[in-house]
Order: C-alpha cells, then structure tokens, then sequence
C-alpha cells in the first residue's frame, strides 16, 4: 500500500483516571518457585533465631493459660468450652481477665496437651514454629500487597522482622501464643485481599474475611488491622475512595460478627475488671494532662525500642514506669514525633505514597496501646508492638533502600534483581542492622529459660519494678522448697535474698506480695513469730488475700508443734494450733497434734474429738487410731477403745 493509503495514527491523551493507573509499574513475570525460596529461607532463619528456647520452662503467666487451666488440661474434648468462655474461665480464681474473649490460642494448647500433657517444650517448639511461618508469610503478604514495587522491599522488611529483638517476649512465652497467632492470620487476610485485588474472586474473598476472623479470635487487637485493607487498595492497587471505602465495609464484617460473638460469651459472666496502680500506673494520673503526657511518653518508648531495642524487660510496671506530666521530655518529644508521623501519613495518603501506608498502619496498630483512647490492663509491654514492628520494619526498609540508591519502584520491572551497584549499599545496611539484631535475640532468649532467669536479669535493669522484685522473691521461695536437700549455705543465702528484694520492694510501696514474702522467709527459718507478723501486715493490705490468711494458719500450726513436741509446753500449744484452725487450716496433723497436746495434760474429753476429727480427715493414720484407743480407754469406753485398736491394728 501506498504512503498516501496510510490512514494517520490517532494518538489520545489518557485521563486522569488512565494515567493514575499507568503509573503504576508492571513488573517482570518472574518464578513462584523463587519466592517460595526466599520465603522459605526467611522462615528457617527466624526458626533457628529461636532455636535455643526449645529446652526452655513455663515462664510468667503461662501456668495459667496451660497448665492451672481446667478446659486446657481435657485436650481436644475441652474446645467447646474454651470456645464458649472467657479467656481464663478454666483457671480458678482468675476472674481479673474475663473481658478477655481469646479462645484460639487456649485451642491450640489444648491440642498440644492432648500430645504431650504439662510439656513446655512442645509449647516452645510450636511457638518458633509459629513465628518461622509468620515471617515467611509476611513476605509472601507484603510481596502481593507492595504491587507495583521491587520484591526486595518486602524481603527486608520480613528480614528485620525476622530478627528484632523485641520479639523475644512473644516467642519465648509460650502464653503470647495469642500475637503470634493474632498476626499470622491477619498477613494471611492480606494474602488473600491482595489476590483478591489482583483477581477477583470469591474465594479470595472468603479468604481473606474468614482469615481476619480467625485473627480476631486470636486476640481482639485484631481490629487495628481493619483500616489497612481499605488503605492497601487505595495506596497499591489504585482504587478510588469511593471503591476503597467499600472495601472497608467488607473488612468490617468479620469485625462486627466477632464483636456480637465476643459479647454473648461475655454476658455469662458478673466480673468486673479493676485495673490496678500496680499493674498499669496511668489509673493515678491526675486528670487528663498527667494521663496525655504519660501516654505519649509510652509511645516514645515504643519508638525508642523499636530503632534501638535495649534493654529488654519482662515488665515494665509500677515503679519502673510513672505517671509523667507535661515537664517531663520523653513527653514532649513523643507528642513531637508522632505529631510529625501523622502529618506525614495524611500528606502522603493523599497522594498514594508507599511510605505514608506504613505509618498509617503503624499508628492504627500502636494507638491502641498508647492509652489515649482507654486504658489497658498494662502500662508498656515489648508484646504489645509485635504487630506494629511489622509496619515498623516494612517504613524502616523503604528507606534504607530509597537511603542507598535503589528505586524500588522503577526497578520492580527488573528480573529476579537489580545491578550489584545498586543493591549493594542496601544490602550492607540491612544484613548489619539484621546481624546486630539476630545476636541481641539469640542472646536474649536464654533470659527467658525460667522465671528465675528471666528476674535475675531484669532486676538488674529494673531495680524498681515492684514486680520483678515480688516475683524474684516468689521464684527463690519455691526453690528452696522444692529442695530440701539443698546445701544449708545455698538455703540462707537465698532467704537472705528473699529479704532483700522484699524490703526493696516495701521500700518503693508497701504491698501484701512483698509482706508475704517476708513471711515465707521467715517461716523457712522457724521464726514463726515473726512470720504470723508479716503476713498479717499483707492482710492488713489486702483483707481478702487468702494465700496470707492460709500461711498465718500454717504458721501457728508449726508454732504450736514446736512448743509441743520440742518445749512441751502443750498449753501454749493448744493456744497456738487452736488460732491455726480459726485461719483455716484442715489438716488431719493439725487435730492429732491438738488431741495430742489435750492428752499429754490428762484433758481427754477434750483429746477425743480432736483424734475422731484426725482419722475423719485420713482414716489411715495409725497413730490416731491408737491415741483415740488410749484416749477412751482412758475414760472408760472400753468398746470404743477396742474398736479402735482394730483399727490401729489392721492399718499395720
């Protein structure tokens, strides 16, 4: 044909619409096989990161999620319970958590002590293992979701991830089984969503929501997730407000059918839940200005640990944390800096920028922690950012790589990677921060191998935490119980210890645990007078602290032992046992040694009913039998007499 044939090219401007979404970069169809890889290596990376937990004890409060958990301890046959109850409704006496509606990870014990009953080690395996697919999944999440960008973005950002040490909580307590499931199933909602917006489909879809459900399950904190699925739309896929704003109608949905769920398993129950000084400090701020200034002190901690991850605590309460006003920096600057984050995420959503989307998702995870909208069981915890560090790493990474050179936008068309020059500079960064962060976890870890561990080290950098005092104390008591045999030097070196972390304690606040201790200390060595006192100033604390109430009786009954058996003065051992059962004490040696005391003073009238109470309590003790046979032989019931010596006789 001809020149002049030739019908001329038209060539249209695109709209605005048009131009927005061919901005964005289509990158190189590249292998499954080879992300399956780099998630896969990430995943063992963060496996082995916690490989030495795997021998380690319960630590904390994980008796009470597992093993003094009754619906825990049926295995499988316990999940209709657990499903159907609060969080601690198997464990006695822990009504203080009954807004707590967490049953996923309560299954998940179950099932692991239907395999091997009262096993921490199972608990520790499965917690890495838990971790090592969060990880691998979050690459695999961000990956979808970061459309348009390098695959080295996400990558990073799962490597930091991987290896930040504020994660050590989380994993090496078995109990925090809740974030790692809470997390693991909100990046596999993202997975989904992200397809979803690739393809639509239903199941996708079904996908994506069922996941977000299970991730509410897992712990209600979940909710905080439910603005990235509108914004991940906006920001990576290009949609419109109006689209984007529908989506986040569908993410709600699963939101809405946990919270109706939430609220009837909760109506079964009458708790109300105190949130003590002791436990989170901000309930004594004075007024708002007190508890505004604390809260944005928290939140600058969180940034603090976040970019420098030391030192690491188990607990961060009353008094190692106070209640701050406005006078105070660490305020200041937390309201400065986050200010700064929220002015840069709302600039930067408007115009679709990666950066802003993580701090978006950052501050809608961490908000719920800081105090601001209420207040919390507790104060600060390194847990609590587990889900926000994710965003964290993923802002952090983007730009150490826009840092160093590397325009993971442009370069998203690039096969598998980029030059060597372009990479390389990043590539530095990330694997030294990653280095120094792996070997401050690894090192971390075998802190928490026991609580004896775990308070050893945290009080040194802690040394007013009441807590960590009380329960060092604790944890020195149960050793030197558990051991009888143990040297006579290492036995007083650890009451001796006992004393000091409890004055230390009653020293920064007087308080019923620190009391008790002193009591426990005390009573170890005999000193039973002094040991009636102190738990009777925990008493006076807390007037219904029965575990004080029982050792008041405990100590009387060994009191009054004492002065029977080895100063036979068995008035003043009728006094002191006969205190021992008005506190309580039921015990079958603690009427035979009464009876006992009554004989030796010729009183048996009163010796009988003392001896009948002993062998009603244990019909096995011989020797009531035969103090009851010589009892009513004594007073002529020479029937009752003989009957008892048969029964003496048959227990030979």
């Amino acid at each position: 044909m001809s020149k002049k044939g030739k019908k001329p090219v038209r060539v249209t401007k695109p709209n605005k619409r048009q131009q927005t979404t061919s901005d964005q970069t289509t990158p190189a169809p590249q292998s499954g096989l080879q992300f399956a890889w780099v998630a896969a290596g990430l995943g063992v990376l963060a496996f082995l990161l916690y490989f030495n937990t795997l021998g380690h004890e319960y630590v904390l409060d994980d008796p009470l999620a597992i093993g003094k958990n009754e619906f825990v301890r049926n295995g499988v046959a316990g999940i209709p319970d657990l499903l159907t109850h609060h969080y601690r409704a198997g464990t006695e006496g822990a009504g203080a958590s009954a807004l707590l509606y967490r049953p996923l990870s309560l299954v998940t014990f179950a099932i692991e002590w239907s395999m091997a009953p009262d096993s921490p080690g199972i608990g520790h395996f499965m917690n890495a293992l838990w971790y090592a697919l969060t990880v691998a999944l979050a690459f695999a999440a961000l990956r979808l979701v970061f459309q348009g960008y390098h695959w080295l973005w996400a990558a990073g950002a799962a490597l930091l991830f991987a290896t930040h040490p504020l994660h050590t909580e989380v994993v090496a307590n078995i109990k925090s089984r809740d974030e790692l499931l809470n997390l693991f199933f909100s990046l596999a909602a993202l997975y989904c969503w992200a397809k979803w917006l690739r393809k639509p489909a239903g199941a996708w879809l079904t996908g994506a929501l069922g996941a977000y459900f299970l991730a509410l399950l897992s712990k209600e904190s979940a909710v905080t997730l439910l603005p990235v699925f509108p914004l991940a739309s906006w920001v990576f896929f290009n949609k419109t407000a109006r689209e984007s704003l529908g989506h986040a109608f569908l993410a709600a949905v699963p939101v809405l059918v946990f919270l109706v769920l939430r609220a009837v398993v909760l109506s079964k129950t009458a708790d109300n839940f105190v949130i003590s000084e002791m436990d989170n400090p901000i309930v004594a701020a004075q007024g708002f200005g007190e508890r505004s200034a604390t809260s944005f002190m928290v939140l600058w901690k969180y940034l603090q640990l976040l970019v420098f991850p030391h030192p690491l605590l188990s607990d961060y309460s009353f008094q190692h944390l106070t209640v701050v006003g406005w006078s105070d920096w660490q305020a200041l600057a937390g309201l400065a800096g986050y200010t700064a984050l929220v002015a840069i995420a709302v600039r930067g959503l408007l115009r679709r920028q990666p950066l802003a989307f993580c701090i978006a998702a950052f501050l809608g995870a961490v908000v719920l922690y800081s105090q601001l909208p209420l207040v919390i069981g507790t104060l600060f915890g390194e847990r609590l950012m587990y889900m926000p560090s994710l965003w964290f790493c993923a802002g952090a990474v983007w730009l150490i790589w826009r840092a160093t050179g590397l325009d993971l936008k442009s370069e998203a068309a690039t096969p598998i990677l980029p030059s060597a020059k372009k990479i390389t500079p990043g590539f530095v960064v990330l694997g030294l921060i990653a280095l120094v962060f792996g070997v401050k976890t690894i090192g971390r870890n075998p802190d928490w191998k026991t609580n004896l561990t775990l308070f050893t080290a945290d009080i040194a950098k802690a040394p007013n935490s009441i807590r960590l005092r009380n329960g060092m104390g604790s944890e020195l008591y149960n050793s030197v119980v558990a051991n009888p045999n143990m040297p006579e030097a290492e036995r007083e070196s650890r009451l001796n210890q006992i004393v000091e972390h409890a004055n230390a304690a009653v020293a920064i606040r007087p308080n019923p645990v620190s009391f008790l201790n002193l009591g426990n200390a005390a009573i170890s060595r005999n000193q039973y007078e002094e040991a009636v006192r102190q738990y009777g100033k925990a008493l006076e604390q807390t007037p219904n602290y029965d575990l004080a109430r029982i050792n008041i009786g405990r100590s009387y009954l060994a009191w009054g032992r004492m002065e029977g058996r080895q100063n036979s003065n068995f008035p003043r051992s009728v006094e002191l046992i006969e205190k021992a059962l008005s506190y309580g004490i039921e015990a079958p040696e603690a009427y035979l040694d009464l009876g006992t005391a009554y004989g030796m003073m010729r009183q048996n009238e009163k010796a009988i009913p003392n001896f009948e109470k002993a062998v009603e309590l244990n019909p096995n003790n011989r020797t009531a039998w035969n103090n009851l046979f010589i009892a009513y032989k004594a007073v002529g019931n020479m029937a009752r007499a003989e009957e008892c010596k048969r029964r003496a006789d048959a227990l030979q």
